[in-house]
């Protein structure tokens, strides 16, 4: 627990409405603050709630970032700083506010700093709504804080955890809910029940299904093990004598086998018919003929040909030979390319031929035309190329000629030309010299188009000249058609022994082809014989060796087929024991398995219905002690509320407001209700009134809330001797403030609790002041004065009152 008295100043600096920085002494043992609205009073006894418990719960249940708005407007940061006799270290009781943030440590311990925000400090802003905030419930528990208080008064938070944790105890499913363990322990019963029947039935089925099994492997033993009968059978042991038995690797060699006999009948069943012996040895005499006509061919016109096309190939290289197609195909191959590479030629040396008419034809127009070029020029040179010009001068001048005398020079005419007058020599002289500027315009328009012709006709040239063949060029194309028409005359002239070297050499290699088939089918006929006689070897049937192919091969079949039959059936009988063998192995292996979770399970249910009949015994008794301590809680409530709280109650509510008719009481619980917030009123005749908001006035309902908080504050004692209250006299008339000064007295004087006490109002204070002012020695009275003006830092001017004697006492 913390300890208060130690605590010796507090130091505010930026904080709320505070500018600047105050302290404030806590040494006395009534501290009474004053100051106009807004001077601080307020911002003083929250730095003082901030520093004890680290937060101001006032302002924490309107706004929870009022952090953001505590620090005095244009300051950086706020301080709050508390100092005491025997602080743990420096920082504890100091914070610095700052960004939102507040950063320190509270001077009291976290059980004690919520004592103190709840029973020691009256915030201005709570007084009015204290009431509904006590009987207002908490969303996370949903207990009020009055409620809370009283459990936590009477020691019923035991008693309650006793009650809630046994309420389930009353009825099974709360118990199931309650006890995991129950609910599963019926669970696995069900389950274990279930299994049981399960089991069984699975146990019958599998007994039914090795009888099953049985029959079967029964029979194939009989079969693979003659004269045993099925009882002598060990089935630990007859799994391997049927694997012993060694009919797998014969059966596989005797299909192996009968598959051989049966690819050898196949082979033989293609092979062609034997040809007669007069019909081979005609085909030999035929083959030797075309032989030899067919090289004759070779050595003639084969030779010829191949001559004509190997000359070919340096103009064209991929001209395939006679050889590797056939002559006819050759020849029309290569007259076929001769024929187009004929035509290419001719076409590119007509063109040229063309050309070099065309380009004749040019350079005579070009000639002609620079010639005409000439002409022109030379007649522009005698033709003046002003005369337009002075024509225009001169008629110009003829309407001023009246006489015969010149205007230019001034002469007389008639001296000149007496037969010609001035006026008709001028007249005759500007006629010519406008038929000589008409003559001049037609030779220029001449002159350009004639230029014109003869840029064209040079252009047609120099484009003509770029298309023709040079001279070597044209020189080897002529060659190359030369040798081109005389490999034409020679393929033209062979084309037709070609179609005959064709046919000769198709017939050669069509008589070859025979003789190398009758060849064929004799190798492969003695090959499959050869085969046939070593399977008849191996299969000891020597006898059947001169026997005909067809008539050996029949007699093998049959001798391998029925072996491979009865080795077939061996193999299936194996198949079917060991495969039964099997079944009935794994089925009594299963069946071990069954038998023993049937009796396990048989054995988990005895257990588990033994211990729900125990669960059942301990929920009867934990029902039984659940309601006794139900019922002694609520004696225990009845008592401490008509006894205690409400008897305290009353006795300070009478005492600050004597003549109100209606007491404000706690409503006791007729039930066993958890919740105590539900406050009435009760008449001084003992009948029972509305809630207090409907019953007492607003100053008498400000008086009701400051007494049940003195009420709670004193029902636990001296735990934390503090008393801070902001502005608590509200609504008040003279009485009830003079009644509430005494109470102050009593309180600080009898119970040694430290009274800090801020009002606004100055005829208050100084009533205050002087009804609380010391009444023995070392007792004292701390009056602080907060100032302000606009600008300025906050001041405090304190008082301290010490005792003195009064003079007519003395």
């Amino acid at each position: 627990m913390s300890n208060l008295d130690d605590a010796l100043q507090l130091s505010v600096t930026d904080f709320r409405s505070i500018a600047g920085t105050v302290t404030v002494q806590l040494d006395a043992p009534i501290i009474l603050i004053h100051g106009p609205n807004g001077t601080g009073k307020t911002s003083l006894l929250s730095a003082l709630e901030l520093a004890l418990t680290g937060d101001i719960r006032s302002m924490r249940d309107d706004d929870t970032n009022f952090a953001r708005h505590i620090v005095h407007e244009g300051a950086s940061e706020a301080k709050v700083a508390l100092t005491g006799r025997h602080a743990p270290t420096p920082a504890v009781g100091n914070f610095v506010i700052g960004g939102g943030v507040l950063t320190g440590t509270p001077y009291l311990d976290a059980r004690d700093r919520k004592f103190f925000a709840e029973r020691c400090y009256l915030a201005q802003s709570m007084l009015g709504r204290l009431l509904d905030i006590y009987q207002k419930s908490k969303v996370e528990d949903g207990e009020s804080a009055l409620t809370q208080f009283v459990k936590d008064l009477l020691g019923l938070n035991q008693l309650d955890a006793l009650v809630d944790g046994l309420h389930d105890a009353g009825h099974k499913s709360r118990t199931k809910t309650l006890v995991p363990e129950y609910r599963a322990f019926e669970t696995r019963i069900e389950r274990t029940a279930q299994d049981i029947v399960q089991l069984t039935s699975e146990l019958s089925e599998l007994n039914q299904s090795r009888a099953t099994a049985l029959a079967p492997m029964n029979v194939a033993l009989a079969a693979l093990f003659p004269g045993e009968t099925p009882d002598t059978f060990d089935f630990g042991t007859v799994g391997d004598r049927l694997r012993a038995l060694s009919s797998d690797n014969g059966l596989v060699e005797a299909t192996r086998r009968l598959t051989e006999l049966r690819s050898l009948d196949s082979a033989w069943a293609k092979l062609p018919k034997d040809a007669e012996a007069s019909e081979r040895t005609d085909v030999e005499a035929a083959e030797l003929a075309a032989v030899q006509a067919a090289d004759g061919w070779r050595a003639s016109t084969g030779f010829q040909l191949e001559e004509v096309i190997v000359s070919l190939r340096a103009t064209f290289p991929d001209l395939p030979s006679w050889s590797s197609t056939d002559p006819a195909s050759a020849a029309e191959t290569a007259g076929q390319r001769v024929a187009n590479e004929l035509t290419r030629i001719k076409g590119l040396l007509d063109r040229d031929d063309a050309a070099g008419k065309r380009e004749d034809e040019l350079n005579e127009s070009v000639s002609k035309e620079e010639a005409r070029g000439q002409l022109i020029d030379s007649q522009l040179a005698g033709v003046a190329k002003d005369a337009g010009d002075f024509a225009g001068a001169l008629a110009a001048l003829l309407p001023h000629v009246h006489t015969e005398d010149c205007p230019v020079c001034g002469r007389d005419f008639s001296q000149i030309s007496p037969t010609e007058p001035l006026s008709v020599h001028l007249q005759k002289t500007i006629a010519q010299l406008t038929a000589d500027a008409g003559k001049l315009s037609e030779l220029s328009n001449e002159k350009s188009s004639s230029g014109g012709r003869l840029a064209q006709l040079r252009r047609e040239l120099g484009s003509l000249k770029s298309q023709r063949i040079a001279d070597d060029a044209r020189a080897s194309m002529i060659m190359v058609q030369a040798n081109m028409s005389e490999a034409k005359v020679a393929l033209d002239r062979l084309a037709t022994s070609a179609a005959s070297g064709t046919a000769l050499l198709t017939h050669e290699a069509s008589l070859r082809g025979r003789l190398a088939s009758f060849r064929e089918r004799d190798r492969s006929a003695s090959d499959l014989r050869n085969s046939l006689i070593r399977i008849a070897d191996e299969l000891a049937r020597q006898d059947l060796a001169n026997e005909p192919f067809d008539s050996m091969l029949k007699s093998l079949v049959e001798q391998v087929q029925a072996n491979v039959t009865r080795l077939n059936a061996l193999q299936s009988q194996k198949s079917v024991a060991l495969q039964s063998l099997q079944t009935v192995l794994s089925i009594d292996q299963r069946r071990a398995i069954v038998s023993g979770e049937l009796s396990k399970a048989r054995d988990t249910l005895v257990i588990l219905k033994a211990a729900v009949a125990e669960l059942e015994k301990l929920k009867a008794q934990a029902k039984i002690l659940g309601e006794t301590a139900q019922s002694a809680r609520t004696s225990i409530v009845r008592r401490v509320f008509n006894d205690s709280l409400n008897k305290l109650w009353r006795d300070l509510f009478i005492r600050l407001a004597p003549t109100e008719p209606f007491v404000p009481a706690f409503k006791v619980p007729e039930t066993d209700s958890k919740d105590f917030a539900k406050l009435e009123t009760v008449h001084r005749n003992g009948k029972k009134g509305g809630t207090p908001g409907s019953m007492l006035s607003a100053g008498n309902l400000n008086t009701a809330a400051l007494t049940l908080f003195l009420a709670l504050h004193f029902s636990v004692g001296t735990r934390l001797p503090w008393l801070v209250l902001d502005d608590p006299v509200q609504n008040m008339d003279e009485v009830h403030i003079a009644q509430f000064a005494a109470l102050l007295r009593t309180i600080s004087r009898a119970h040694g609790t430290k009274v800090v006490i801020a009002v606004h109002e100055r005829t208050l204070f100084d009533y205050l002041k002087l009804e609380l002012s010391p009444a023995f020695e070392k007792d004292r009275l701390l009056a602080l004065e907060l100032r302000r003006t606009a600008g300025e830092s906050t001041r405090i001017v304190p008082d301290l009152v010490t005792y003195l004697v009064d003079a007519v006492a003395a």
